[in-house]
């Protein structure tokens, strides 16, 4: 009998129905897998679609990050603002760096510092 915790199973179970092409090697200057890129530059929310990679529910992912499930839902689909410091909490727990999934904030770009815990808009890729 083996114990693990329900995202890893998940993972492990995804992996195993989709075969080999799941475990697709990062893209040229990205932490993300090419599938995963188009997924955002098709218009899916980049913290959805690295939640899903890592095999994350939103309710596990929220809790993780101090966050209710409801308002990572809505940074999700509607764009809810969010302030930095949940941000980088996200990317630490989805283990990406912060442009990854909120590249307007990588290096302080669009004149917001990355280290204050100010709200920013979160604007969907």
């Amino acid at each position: 009998m083996v114990v693990l915790p329900e995202s890893q199973f998940r993972m492990l179970k995804r992996t195993a129905m989709a075969g080999v092409s799941e475990l697709d090697e990062p893209a040229p200057n990205s932490p993300l897998p090419k599938r995963v890129l188009d997924r955002i530059a098709a218009g899916e929310n980049p913290v959805r679609a690295v939640r899903v990679l890592r095999g994350l529910s939103g309710r596990q992912l929220a809790a993780q990050a101090g966050i209710t499930p409801s308002m990572l839902s809505q940074i999700e689909r509607s764009g809810k603002t969010a302030s930095t410091k949940t941000l980088k909490a996200i990317a630490h727990i989805l283990e990406v760096p912060l442009g990854a999934i909120s590249p307007h904030l990588s290096a302080g770009i669009g004149g917001v510092p990355s280290d204050t815990g100010r709200t920013v808009p979160w604007i969907p890729t």
